[in-house]
């Protein structure tokens, strides 16, 4: 978007790149700044999402905390309209979320508490309704999925997504055009593309957002690196057993299987991911936990 200093006049260029056929319908964007109400602002967006779903209302947050001051929206009407009401709402939170030097509160969007108002099941069994999807996406591949999944499907659930902004510079987190094709997809699980040989791994390392790339970074610079495999769940509820189920099987010689985040213990994925990746490891195998 932008705006003429003297006329104040708003050009959108995503506006103006005209449809690809006579008969397609032109989207349009609109970015509108908010002010710091964040409860308003939310109740609006989610206001809008119930009007029409063909909107891909989005909220982002300037830092994650933000998010806060708009739980009691969250709590009462997004996570739980469908349960209570059968109102559908496809609305998207951009979230910013990561340890990055912003401060105790603007490094985390409190992911953990997302991830506990999941009915995800704990027993391994698919959910068929989950109430909301919570992403942390590492690629602008995923990212650009997600939110196409978000509008193209035939029903819809509110996505929570943890969007760090240092992804948004971040050289080494590039995708190709050809992984937003016809033909592609969002994976909610993204196995190790560095590893030669299955059978030489005996780590196998499983970390969720943008923690990847430091991990990936060290990994390089380790001569002992062949024997690691550091796997991404991309999407944290529903919990894709069967995706991870399949990425791990392909380390058969794995002997040691670690959560790596760099939350705290109490907070991040780890308290929810941990009992539903240990059902899926080998047996006598456990999970170890590195982070703060």
């Amino acid at each position: 978007m932008m705006v003429c200093q003297e006329s104040e006049r708003v050009y959108v260029p995503l506006n103006h790149m005209g449809a690809a056929n006579s008969r397609q319908r032109m989207g349009k964007l609109e970015v509108v700044n908010s002010n710091l109400c964040e409860e308003a602002v939310v109740g609006f967006e989610y206001g809008v999402s119930v009007e029409d779903p063909f909107t891909l209302a989005i909220w982002e947050a300037q830092f994650g905390d933000f998010y806060n001051n708009s739980q009691t929206i969250f709590d009462g009407y997004i996570a739980s309209g469908e349960a209570k009401w059968g109102q559908q709402n496809g609305l998207v939170l951009l979230l910013p979320h990561g340890f990055d030097g912003g401060g105790p509160d603007h490094s985390s969007c409190r992911l953990e508490r997302h991830l506990l108002l999941s009915n995800d099941p704990m027993d391994g069994h698919v959910c068929a309704m989950p109430n909301i999807y919570v992403a942390y996406p590492t690629t602008p591949a995923q990212f650009f999925h997600l939110l196409r999944r978000q509008v193209k499907r035939n029903f819809r659930k509110p996505l929570i997504v943890a969007a760090p902004k240092i992804l948004l510079r971040l050289a080494s987190a590039t995708s190709t055009l050809n992984e937003m094709s016809p033909g592609t997809c969002f994976r909610p699980v993204l196995d190790d593309p560095t590893t030669r040989d299955p059978r030489a791994v005996k780590r196998v390392m499983i970390v969720s957002g943008k923690l990847y790339y430091d991990l990936a970074k060290l990994k390089s610079e380790n001569p002992l690196g062949e024997h690691v495999a550091i796997v991404r769940v991309e999407e944290l509820t529903p919990f894709p057993r069967r995706e991870l189920f399949h990425v791990l099987s392909r380390y058969a010689n794995a002997t040691d299987f670690v959560w790596v985040q760099e939350e705290p213990r109490n907070a991040g994925a780890y308290a929810f991911a941990a009992p539903r990746i240990k059902s899926l490891l080998p047996k006598h195998a456990e999970l170890r936990y590195v982070g703060r």
